[in-house]
């Protein structure tokens, strides 16, 4: 006769990580949060930020919780050489999300708290999520409008090459990105963005009566430092307003090529 297994669950202090770049704290006046995607660590994803970052924008990159190694075991060690992060899994979901959500507020009310100490004014807020950081940035941007800042919205959210968060309510949604620049960036040879998953995404948009920028560049999923450059300036007024848009009238979405056509 087998004995019964219980679960149980305890609460502990954990240390998180994450990564800078751009400006000095006291001479920045847009701050952006990158979202990392799977299997990423926060100071490699950063690095395509710093050359691209222009005057005044200061970048931060939080790393999640999980950690692992990107190889499987091998008898010589050599897998031990190269690790990753992921935001969440399946298992705990509830737990790890409560948990990352919990460090992200930190981090950014960190980062924000050092700004304005050091400049007299808050810095706007903008946020970029990448491949699996695109859901994690729309939970965050979530209960950051419901519960953390709900007076302080975030001025641009770029959706770069990932799928959007499932568990997250339309409602929820409108009410985070009421007065949000939202954009929308894929490779076009991002072998994860077919068809059905574009027409999925642009038919939430759709729903949501949220108007989107979409850009796309030659490449696959990564990130482009062109296109990144371009946004990063254009969000903090630096730009010269070389972001194309064409309104598409029956979708509510506004399509960008990039480069511009000359």
């Amino acid at each position: 006769m087998s004995l019964d297994i219980t679960t149980h669950r305890v609460t502990v202090s954990r240390t998180a990580r994450y990564a800078t770049t751009g400006a000095a704290a006291a001479h920045t006046n847009s701050l952006w949060v990158a979202f990392h995607g799977y299997g990423q660590r926060a100071a490699d994803f950063i690095a395509p930020f710093a050359d691209a970052a222009p005057p005044g924008v200061r970048i931060i990159a939080p790393e999640g919780l999980s950690r692992f190694y990107l190889e499987l075991p091998r008898p010589d060690g050599g897998h031990l050489t190269r690790t990753g992060a992921t935001w969440l899994t399946r298992d705990d979901r509830e737990d790890e999300l409560r948990d990352a959500l919990a460090m992200l507020h930190a981090v950014v009310g960190r980062e924000i708290g050092a700004v304005t100490a050091a400049c007299g004014t808050e810095p706007t807020l903008h946020l970029l999520g990448f491949s699996q950081g695109v859901a994690m940035s729309m939970r965050y941007v979530v209960e950051r409008t419901a519960v953390v800042a709900p007076a302080s919205p975030v001025t641009t959210h770029v959706l770069w090459a990932g799928g959007l968060a499932h568990d997250v309510a339309d409602e929820a949604l409108r009410l985070a990105w009421r007065q949000t620049a939202v954009h929308l960036v894929r490779g076009e040879r991002d072998r994860f963005a077919d068809d059905a998953t574009r027409a999925a995404t642009q038919a939430r948009f759709v729903d949501l009566g949220q108007a989107v920028s979409t850009h796309t560049f030659a490449g696959g999923h990564r990130l482009d430092t062109p296109l990144l450059r371009a946004l990063l300036a254009h969000t903090a007024g630096a730009g010269d307003g070389a972001v194309p848009t064409t309104h598409l009238a029956d979708t509510a979405v506004r399509r960008h090529a990039w480069p511009p056509p000359s």
